[in-house]
């Protein structure tokens, strides 16, 4: 196996092994069945994937030959249906639990399902992904990218949390995610190096960004 291989694999299970380190230590007596089940449904999410690139690959979806087409593989097929997923795993399982409260954890939730997810498709990308996509472009970028979509999105979860109207906020998250895993997934299929590590960086200082709101968000609540 090539070394950017073995390196796509690892940012997503080491991401989530440090997390669940840091609240085993913080929490030794806590209840982890929540992280474990986020981490779980996280990689199920390859299953649909996988669903959905068979249907891709029958109707001949996955022929770039145009700008349009490849837009629409990126923000749709891939970027649309990967974020979806993980956006319905944070509603349906992380959100209505009355463990959560603050945005920050809504935040690291996010980050394990995210984490779940990658771990999964990683392993999924050495068989099945698409051949003009650089397998070494997506073991260096992957990392910071699957982390600041995560936190996007669970930023804008967590905040709904105290909204009367819940659902512009969870709405916002998801095309936010939608759109940013979509630049992401666009950048890899042209192997534009340039626009990639811009995207990158975008992505990076809107995460820190909206982590560095979560935790003000909590000071205030508190």
């Amino acid at each position: 196996m090539e070394t950017s291989a073995i390196l796509s694999l690892l940012p997503a299970p080491l991401v989530a092994a440090i997390l669940y380190i840091f609240v085993r230590y913080k929490f030794p007596q806590g209840n982890f069945n929540l992280f474990h089940k986020a981490f779980i449904f996280g990689c199920i999410g390859i299953l649909p994937v996988y669903f959905i690139d068979q249907l891709i690959i029958y109707f001949h979806l996955d022929h770039l030959h145009s700008l349009n087409r490849t837009l629409f593989y990126a923000f749709v097929l891939t970027g649309g249906v990967y974020e979806f997923w993980k956006f319905l795993v944070l509603k349906i399982l992380v959100y209505p639990s009355k463990k959560i409260s603050k945005t920050i954890e809504m935040i690291f939730y996010s980050i394990i399902i995210a984490a779940g997810f990658t771990t999964a498709y990683s392993v999924y990308a050495l068989f099945y992904a698409p051949s003009y996509i650089s397998l070494s472009l997506y073991a260096l970028s992957i990392g910071p990218v699957f982390i600041s979509i995560a936190v996007i999105m669970g930023y804008f979860a967590g905040i709904a949390l105290n909204r009367k109207f819940a659902v512009t906020d969870l709405v916002t998250g998801l095309f936010v995610s939608v759109i940013f895993q979509g630049i992401y997934r666009f950048c890899l299929l042209t192997t534009d190096t340039l626009l990639l590590y811009l995207a990158m960086a975008g992505m990076l200082a809107t995460g820190i960004t909206f982590l560095v709101f979560s935790f003000r968000v909590n000071e205030i609540s508190d």
